[in-house]
């Protein structure tokens, strides 16, 4: 469901917002389906310094009903946890991030992605990281190469990643 801030309960919890969610066959992979889920709408990655980030008190999901018949066949649930590595400074970095581990990144989230289908809930994969949000140049001056080292392989032919620009992936 897309809410796009027009739902007056949901804009109390930016957060949790689902504003779109995409399904189409994969261009470069056309036996594959890709499912993007935007979060957080109407902010700008470079919106600091407390740059946007998923909540940890949300449950995010992705529904997927293959039959048509109205009932969620398989449920993509995806749980995120923070980590402040500075607890001496409110600052997302004091230095360039040049990698997923970086000492200069001081607000990391990492998350766990579990399948729910009729045969129960199967934890895919757990402390996968997210990349830093693209704050610029300066900050993130190589954010392709970042945003490339947080795909995460899941289950075979099954791929995630968290971006700012999408809010989330999964193939």
């Amino acid at each position: 469901m897309s809410s796009h801030r027009e739902a007056p309960e949901i804009s109390k919890d930016p957060v949790a917002d689902s504003t779109d969610v995409y399904a189409f066959v994969s261009p470069d992979q056309p036996d594959t389906v890709t499912l993007i889920a935007n979060y957080v709408p109407l902010e700008s990655p470079d919106g600091g310094p407390n740059f946007y980030e998923f909540g940890d008190d949300v449950l995010y999901s992705i529904n997927i009903d293959n039959d048509r018949d109205g009932d969620v066949d398989i449920s993509y649930q995806f749980q995120f946890t923070s980590e402040t590595t500075n607890p001496n400074t409110f600052l997302y970095n004091n230095g360039p991030i040049t990698s997923l581990q970086s000492p200069s990144w001081n607000r990391r989230q990492t998350y766990s992605v579990t399948r729910v289908d009729r045969n129960g809930a199967h934890v895919l994969g757990s402390g996968i990281p997210c990349p830093p949000c693209n704050i610029g140049p300066l900050s993130t001056p190589d954010y392709v190469n970042l945003a490339n080292q947080a795909i995460t392989a899941i289950a075979p032919g099954t791929r995630v990643s968290r971006r700012p620009t999408s809010r989330g992936l999964l193939r």
